[in-house]
C-alpha cells in the first residue's frame, strides 16, 4: 500500500474513525491492529519479518535486563542484535555477496533467475524497523530503560504503521510516551486538519515534483553517452530536488497521519539545502537516523577499549591536542562507513552517502583554526557570504548523489567523464524537451520548487519559538479562511499537477526502497 494512494487515505480514514468512536480502552488495540494490517498489506514477508524483529526486541529486552546476570545479559544482548543487524544484511544486500547469493538462490528454488527467494522476501522499510527495535535492545542492556514486559507494546513499538516504511526512527521510551499520551487526546477536528495539512503537502512534494523531476533524472542518468556536457550536472541537481521532495515529502505523510492520532513523531528534516556546512546538513538531513547512529554506534565506539588504547597512543605519539582526534577520525569514518552500506550495501553508496562525507567533515575540522582567522577578514557575518556557504555546500553534495544514484561506481565515474565527453546531444531546448521534460511540465515544476524554497526560508528564518516557524500556525494566526484556502489549493494542485497514472511509480518511495 502507498502512502500517496487513495486506498491510504481510506485505510487511515477508516482507523481514525474507530480510533475515536471506540472507548479510550481500544485505542491501543486500533493502533496495533491498523499496524498489523498495514504491514499484511505491504506483503506477507513484511508482516513476517516485522513480526520476527519484534520477538528479538521484546526476548532481547527482557534477557539484556538489568534483573540478569552480566554474562547472560551480554550474550543475550550480542546474539539477539546479531540476529536482528544480520536479518537485515541478509535479506537486504544478499546479492552483494555474489557466489552466496547464487547458492541462496539454488537452495529456494530459484533457476536461471527465477524465483529469486530472498529478492522477492525484502520487506518494506526493514532498515528502519531494524535499526529501531536493535536500538531498544541496547537500551535495555545499557539500562536507559526497563524491558517491557508487555509482549503487545514492543509489537507496537516495532510496527507502528505511519513510519513502518520510511521513519522517522524513535526510541521506545519517546514512542511509548506518546502512545500513553494518545490515549487522552480528544478528537479534534483542529488536529485533524492539521494533520490533513501536512498529509496535502507531502502528496504535493511526492506527486508535483519529485515524479516530475524524475522524468529528467531517469532520462540521463540512464543515457549519459548521449546526453553529456551540462546535462549531467543538471540531472545531478534534478536528482537533488527529486530525493529532497521524495523523502521529506514522505515524511510529511508519515508525521501528518500520527499528528490526526494525537502521536507526535519528531522531524526528519530541517531545510537542509540552507546548511552552512556539510556537518550542518547531516544535522538537519534525515535527523532521526544520524541521532540513531550517533547514540548506538559512534559513542559507543569512542568509549569502547581500543578507541581509549589508540587514543592514549596517539597522544603520546602526536601531542595531547592532535592525539585525541585520531579516535574522533576513526569512530568517524566507521560511523560513515555505516551510514553508506546502510544505504544499499553496494560501494557506490559507501562513498556517494558516506565516504566522500567523512572526507568532507574531516577536512573541514583539520581546516577549521585556518577558518577562524579568515572569516572576520571577509566578512563572515555578511549575508553574501552565508548564502556563499549554502551553495558551497549543496555543490558538496550533489557530488555525492552522482554515486547515490548511480547503478554501480562504474556507472558514477562515467557520470563524471561525461560532463567533459564531446559528441554527446548540444544542450538547447529541443533535446532537453526530448527527456520528456515538456515547457508546461517544466513551469509547473519550477513553480512547485519556488513555493517549497518559500516554506523552508519561512520555517528556517532565526526564531525562539519553533510554533511561529510553522507556516501552518502563522496562515491559522492571520485567518482561518486563509489557511483554509491554501489548503484547498494545494489539493487542487496536487489533483490537476501531479504526476500518476500509466508509467509513474508514484507510489514507490525513494527511502522505502532502501
Amino acid at each position: 500500500m502507498s502512502l500517496v494512494s487513495s486506498l491510504f487515505l481510506v485505510f487511515v480514514a477508516a482507523a481514525l474513525l474507530l480510533y475515536y468512536v471506540l472507548p479510550k480502552s481500544f485505542r491501543f488495540w486500533v493502533i496495533l491492529a491498523a499496524s498489523l494490517a498495514f504491514s499484511a498489506f505491504l506483503g506477507f514477508y513484511t508482516l513476517l519479518f516485522v513480526l520476527v524483529s519484534a520477538v528479538l526486541c521484546y526476548v532481547g529486552g527482557l534477557l539484556s535486563g538489568p534483573s540478569k546476570k552480566t554474562a547472560l545479559r551480554n550474550a543475550a544482548t550480542i546474539i539477539t542484535v546479531v540476529i536482528n543487524i544480520g536479518l537485515l544484511c541478509a535479506v537486504k544486500y544478499y546479492n552483494v555477496i555474489g557466489f552466496a547469493a547464487e547458492r541462496l538462490n539454488l537452495l529456494f528454488g530459484a533457476v536461471n533467475g527465477a524465483n529469486k527467494f530472498f529478492l522477492y522476501a525484502v520487506p518494506v522499510g526493514m532498515s528502519f524497523y531494524v535499526l529501531q527495535t536493535t536500538g531498544y535492545i541496547l537500551d535495555c542492556r545499557w539500562e536507559k530503560i526497563a524491558p517491557e514486559k508487555n509482549f503487545f507494546k514492543v509489537l507496537l513499538f516495532s510496527t507502528y504503521f505511519p513510519q513502518l516504511m520510511s521513519g522517522p526512527m524513535n526510541t521506545y521510551a519517546a514512542l511509548s510516551e506518546q502512545f500513553e499520551k494518545a490515549k487522552e487526546v480528544k478528537f479534534s477536528l483542529s488536529r485533524i486538519f492539521d494533520g490533513a495539512v501536512r498529509v496535502a503537502w507531502g502528496f504535493f512534494k511526492k506527486l508535483v515534483i519529485a515524479e516530475r523531476a524524475a522524468i529528467v533524472v531517469n532520462m540521463i542518468y540512464a543515457d549519459h553517452q548521449t546526453y553529456t556536457g551540462w546535462y549531467v550536472p543538471l540531472g545531478v541537481f534534478f536528482f537533488a530536488i527529486q530525493l529532497y521532495t521524495d523523502f521529506s515529502g514522505c515524511m510529511e505523510v508519515v508525521i501528518g497521519v500520527s499528528h490526526m492520532f494525537g502521536i507526535e513523531l519528531p522531524e526528519n528534516f530541517n531545510c537542509p539545502f540552507f546548511s552552512k556546512t556539510v556537518k550542518e546538513y547531516w544535522r538537519r538531513w534525515h535527523i532521526t537516523l544520524g541521532a540513531w547512529l550517533r547514540d548506538y554506534l559512534m559513542y559507543p565506539i569512542l568509549k569502547s577499549t581500543p578507541l581509549i588504547k589508540l587514543g592514549d597512543w596517539s597522544k603520546a605519539k602526536f601531542g595531547k591536542k592532535n592525539g585525541k582526534k585520531v579516535p574522533t577520525y576513526v569512530a568517524l569514518f566507521i560511523l560513515w562507513f555505516a551510514v553508506g552500506y546502510w544505504h544499499g550495501g553496494l560501494w557506490n553508496y559507501v562513498i556517494g552517502s558516506g565516504i566522500l562525507h567523512f572526507i568532507y567533515i574531516v577536512l573541514g575540522m583539520i581546516f577549521e583554526p585556518l577558518f577562524k582567522k579568515i572569516r572576520p577578514k571577509i566578512g563572515a557575518d555578511k549575508l553574501y557570504f552565508r548564502i556563499f556557504q549554502s551553495v558551497r555546500t549543496f555543490i558538496l553534495m550533489l557530488t555525492g548523489f552522482v554515486f547515490f544514484r548511480s547503478a554501480t561506481v562504474k556507472d558514477a565515474v562515467d557520470m563524471y567523464a561525461a560532463i567533459f565527453r564531446k559528441g554527446g546531444l548540444p544542450l538547447n531546448w529541443t533535446n532537453f524537451s526530448a527527456t520528456g521534460m515538456t515547457l508546461a511540465n517544466l513551469i509547473v515544476l519550477a513553480a512547485a520548487v519556488l513555493l517549497v524554497f518559500a516554506v523552508d526560508a519561512f520555517k528556517y528564518r532565526p526564531s525562539e519559538d519553533e510554533e511561529a516557524k510553522s507556516l501552518t500556525a502563522f496562515l491559522r494566526s492571520k485567518s482561518i479562511v486563509l489557511l483554509w484556502a491554501a489548503f484547498m489549493v494545494l489539493v487542487v494542485a496536487t489533483l490537476v499537477f501531479g504526476m500518476y497514472g500509466l508509467g509513474y511509480d508514484s507510489g514507490s518511495f525513494i527511502y522505502a526502497r532502501i
